[in-house]
This record gives structure tokens, sequence and C-alpha cells, in this order.
């Protein structure tokens, strides 16, 4: 039987953040969704501006963030929570191009910085403690992410015609 994306993910979490130390079952549980839900192009960039292309950039989404605090406090929840998860996202699974680029600091500050928000809003208590875990945490969780992109997603095809990621799926 073929697992559902969210066991893939949990799986390879739980494995790759197992070999750091990262054990709580709520962390995994939340990066494994995180990801289930960040494999959509449309849930990785859910705003648009007012022509209605879709925000992209880091820049983008605090730009989006400070035009919420100002005018509509739920969306701007909404908006630090996805602020929160892109920096991880982005951190872990994409790490040298930050580096590269000298973003990466920059990415875990606001990343940091909306995990807390996120957990200061969230009403949820155990939530509210994955958030905070999170904002101090962050920089060892996205090294375990890059650990698992590179050790457990490589980037290398199997066989002619298969693309990695469903390779590794379907085992």
């Amino acid at each position: 039987m073929t697992p559902t994306l969210y066991q893939f993910f949990h799986r390879h979490v739980q494995h790759g953040f197992g070999r750091v130390g990262i054990t709580e079952p709520a962390t995994v549980a939340y990066v494994s969704d995180l990801l289930t839900r960040f494999a959509r192009t449309e849930a990785l960039y859910p705003f648009n501006d007012q022509e209605q292309r879709p925000l992209t950039t880091l820049v983008q989404f605090l730009r989006e963030q400070r035009v919420a605090d100002k005018d509509d406090r739920g969306h701007a929840i909404v908006v630090v929570r996805h602020l929160a998860e892109y920096t991880l996202f982005m951190s872990g699974f994409f790490r040298e191009r930050l580096r590269a680029r000298g973003q990466l600091s920059y990415y875990a500050d606001h990343g940091r910085s909306a995990y807390g928000q996120t957990a200061d809003f969230e009403k949820n208590g155990k939530r509210a403690q994955v958030y905070r875990r999170l904002k101090y945490d962050f920089a060892r969780v996205a090294e375990a992410l890059d650990d698992i992109r590179h050790h457990q997603f490589p980037l290398t095809n199997d066989g002619p015609g298969e693309r990695t990621l469903a390779a590794l799926w379907r085992r």
C-alpha cells in the first residue's frame, strides 16, 4: 500500500529529526504537516498583490504583514504564521541558496520572530507550545531539514523518467 504524502513526510521527518535529538511528537507532526501542505505551490505562495500576482518573496510577505496589522488583525495572524512556516521551509530545504545570497540569518531571524508572534496569538495551548519550541529551536530544526534533504531526498533520479520524490514515496 502506498503511504499518503503526510505519512511519507512523517516517516522521513521522524527519522531525520531523531538523528539530531528532536523527538517531540507534536513538532514532528507539525513539520510533517507543513511539508505536506507546501508540496503544493499555491500553499507556499497563498497571498496575491493588487494585480492578483502571487507574493513570492519574504520581503513581500513582510509588507503584507505590515498592511494587515493596520487593516485586518485576523489576516495579520494568518500572514505571521505563514511567514514562520515559509522561513523554516526555505531555511531547511533551500539553505545553500539562502547562504550563498547572504540571506540565511535574515530568514532565521524573521522565522524565529514570526514563530514567537504565532505562539502569542495561538489560543490552543499545545499548538502554542509547538510554536514556542520552533522559535527557540528554529536553527536546529532548519538544519535537520537540510540534513533530511541531503540524506533522505537525494536530488538524483533512480531510473529513466523517475522523479526522485515519487520514487522515494513508493519505498
